[in-house]
């Protein structure tokens, strides 16, 4: 088979947030800083670190009447938690390294887009007010899609004669397995931020009821035909009042141009190919392992352990020193690409080949391109940088705070004795929509779940009543009470998490739901 030459320029829109470093708080009250609302030792919590943290945790940690001190309160338990796991070494057990590491490229990645995309782009007022001024033209329009030039262009010239609503309605009638009629192909009100620019560019001068030639788009054949054009006028408060949002939506739209122009134009010159008999081997090889569901094994261990029972893996195991990836001056084998790849990142159903194997070719350049694009930060210095920093401390103490949590918490059992009690003390949570008696076989491993958050919620309170005698905290009152956060019913009733697209990690740390279980 021949080779697969990987052009890596799928961009990304990287969230960027930048996190304060962590720290403290007390039962004493400060107003020492008011930056600050709080020292846990020598730990700050920030201000705009507890507005984060507090907009974007869960509903459950905000019933109370004094919401925002209680919250802090939580924050103050995982801060007494985290310091305490660093000295007992937590920060150096292999998930947290892991964590770290993983962390770490990624955000390398995003500063390199940062520094050599973002900084870059400079949105100017002309651009916003003609942007702003361009929104106020909507179209309405209905189209078809072929896959060829030439069946587009038969029907084309049908429609010049009997019109778009009859040629598609016959279409519609001979093909009735299509399931669709002609609202099905119809639009709502679009402005030229709906509509693919290459495709704006075609359509913008049509008018009502005129009908496009075929447009080549994305390998199809699209017949478009504007039925409403509205075009209403615009003040000065209009211009006021969407100035910013433009303007965010300006600079996501030329990010994306940039940051594949700036990807396409690093990585070509490398030179990368994966070698296409390779790829297959691991197709099938990470097919056969997706479809064994009571797999307990990771991707790379079941090929390490593979037999005749599946041939698959065994084959993909008999070429783990086969060289797959080249680049110009260096090479990966089968087992080098696999130690740096995630198999659960692979989200298409394996029966869906040709999606499985579209997901598992993107995955393969997004690994090499960041292999080389942290190469790239390093060398520049950007691990130093204080985003890269900062963010990298509050993950690893929210990572050190779940090591300690799991290690002051890990001799808690709650057998079958203890969970009947368990049970029967809290009847009233188990009961059913219809009322009927729960049965305690119907809710063993909930029971067990439950027994277990709530000893564990004891143990830690009591361990963090300890910790407090021996760490001075200071909470800032008078500025926890000038932080403003949605605080409406709706809010403490809503959880709002805010992702990374580039990654799909959460943006930042927040507090553990379970404290409030």
């Amino acid at each position: 088979m021949r080779n697969l030459k990987i052009t890596i320029i799928k961009s990304f829109i990287v969230f960027f947030i930048l996190l304060l470093i962590p720290s403290a708080c007390s039962t004493n009250e400060s107003e020492s800083d008011p930056d600050i609302v709080a020292y846990v030792g020598k730990q700050e919590i920030s201000a705009r670190d507890f507005q984060l943290n507090y907009e974007f945790g869960f509903a459950l940690l905000k019933k109370t009447n004094d919401r925002k001190y209680f919250y802090l309160k939580y924050m103050i338990n995982e801060a007494l938690l985290f310091q305490e796991g660093y000295r007992l070494g937590l920060d150096e057990s292999e998930r947290v390294k892991n964590q770290e590491a993983k962390l770490l490229e990624e955000l390398l990645v995003e500063e390199l887009f940062r520094k050599k995309v973002d900084e870059s782009i400079i949105i100017s007022d002309d651009e916003i007010k003609d942007a702003i001024t361009k929104s106020t033209v909507k179209w309405k329009l209905r189209y078809w899609v072929e896959l060829n030039s030439k069946d587009a262009s038969d029907i084309y010239n049908s429609m010049q004669v009997s019109g778009y609503t009859k040629v598609v309605q016959e279409i519609l009638a001979n093909n009735p397995e299509e399931n669709r009629d002609l609202k099905d192909l119809e639009t709502g009100y679009l402005t030229w931020l709906d509509i693919l620019p290459e495709l704006l560019e075609k359509i913008k001068n049509l008018e009502i009821g005129e009908i496009s030639k075929p447009i080549e788009l994305k390998g199809v054949y699209l017949l478009v035909q504007i039925t409403d054009i509205i075009r209403t006028g615009i003040s000065d408060l209009d211009y006021e009042n969407t100035y910013n949002r433009f303007k965010q939506i300006l600079f996501y739209r030329e990010q994306k141009v940039r940051a594949a122009s700036f990807v396409a134009n690093f990585m070509n010159p490398k030179n990368v190919i994966a070698k296409g008999d390779e790829f297959k081997i691991l197709a099938n090889a990470l097919t056969e392992w997706k479809q064994k569901s009571s797999n307990s094994n990771s991707f790379l261990e079941s090929v390490e352990k593979a037999g005749k029972t599946k041939p698959a893996l065994l084959k993909l195991k008999n070429n783990l020193e086969t060289t797959f990836i080249t680049f110009n001056d260096d090479h990966w084998t089968v087992k080098e690409f696999l130690n740096r790849f995630d198999p659960h990142s692979i989200k298409a159903k394996p029966l869906d080949k040709q999606l499985f194997r579209k997901q598992l070719k993107h995955q393969i350049a997004i690994i090499i391109r960041n292999y080389f694009f942290v190469k790239e930060a390093i060398s520049q210095g950007l691990d130093r940088s204080e985003v890269v920093v900062n963010q990298l401390k509050a993950w690893r103490d929210k990572w050190v705070y779940e090591e300690a949590r799991r290690f002051y918490t890990m001799d808690i059992k709650i057998d079958a004795t203890e969970a009947k009690k368990y049970f029967y003390d809290h009847l009233s949570r188990y009961v059913t929509q219809n009322r009927e008696q729960p049965k305690f076989s119907e809710f063993v491993n909930q029971v067990k779940r439950d027994a277990y958050i709530e000893q564990a919620k004891r143990l830690l309170e009591t361990k963090i009543e300890q910790l407090k005698k021996n760490t001075l905290i200071k909470i800032n009152r008078t500025v926890l009470d000038t932080i403003t956060v949605s605080d409406s019913d709706k809010s403490r009733a809503t959880n709002v998490f805010l992702f990374k697209s580039s990654s799909g990690r959460l943006a930042f740390p927040t507090v553990d739901p379970a404290w409030g279980l």
